[in-house]
């Protein structure tokens, strides 16, 4: 592949950065959630050393949960901090990656009306995990944030020669007083964070080698599975 040149690098750039900045919130809840069981196990051994006679197995017991916890938060943080600092070289599961990314998109969508589905169970095939990360996230991102109402964000996925192709279709509402009430609401969220547009999306989709087609309603990626 040949090397991009300066201008689509720096565009891409700039998109990478907004897309991140849009992404900061959700990665910032994951962070602090995965630390608060550690938190509440060491209150409950606090609890128990003011014990007048302490049980030493309970709190050893206890304490090697916390381990276990800790370990577990750490080793997710790290996975977080993937998102903001990417492995160009990482190669991972295309339907781990995707998980990820709908676990890490989930609250958004849904704090904004749309429900989210993957159906990528079982495509073992090894893709990018920078791609995943950045022009199949900015690709969901910008259908949502040009949807005139909530709805249904579908992603699908197969694999065709040497390329992961990856489609993503919304279905919005129907205008019953609920959905009126969401869409609302969404309009009015929309003013709290910088959109992704299909600028950003295709600065990306260029940088990475990724052939894009949109609509207002759809997105297909053709992801190239051999290394960059």
């Amino acid at each position: 592949m040949h090397a991009p040149s300066n201008d689509l690098r720096h565009n891409a750039e700039a998109s990478r950065y907004a897309l991140l900045q849009r992404l900061a919130p959700a990665i910032r809840h994951q962070l602090a959630g995965g630390f608060q069981p550690v938190t509440m196990m060491t209150a409950i051994i606090e609890k128990r050393l003011r014990a007048v006679s302490p049980d030493l197995q309970a709190l050893l017991k206890t304490s090697g949960d916390v381990r276990a916890l800790a370990t577990a938060a750490s080793r997710a943080s790290l996975d977080l901090m993937g998102w903001i600092a990417p492995d160009p070289q990482a190669r991972v599961p295309f339907d781990e990656a995707i998980t990820h990314a709908v676990h890490l998109l989930a609250t958004d969508l849904s704090f904004r009306g749309f429900r989210m589905l993957s159906q990528a169970e079982g495509l073992t095939t090894e893709v990018a995990l920078i791609q995943v990360r950045g022009v199949v996230v900015a690709a969901l991102l910008a259908l949502t944030d040009a949807a005139e109402k909530p709805g249904q964000l579908r992603v699908t996925a197969s694999r065709e020669g040497q390329h992961m192709v990856v489609t993503a279709t919304l279905t919005q509402a129907t205008d019953t007083e609920d959905a009126l009430t969401r869409r609302e609401e969404l309009s009015t969220s929309r003013a709290t964070y910088r959109t992704i547009d299909w600028d950003d999306v295709q600065a990306i989709a260029a940088a990475d080698g990724v052939a894009l087609n949109y609509t207002a309603t759809n997105a297909t990626l053709r992801l190239p599975l051999s290394p960059a």
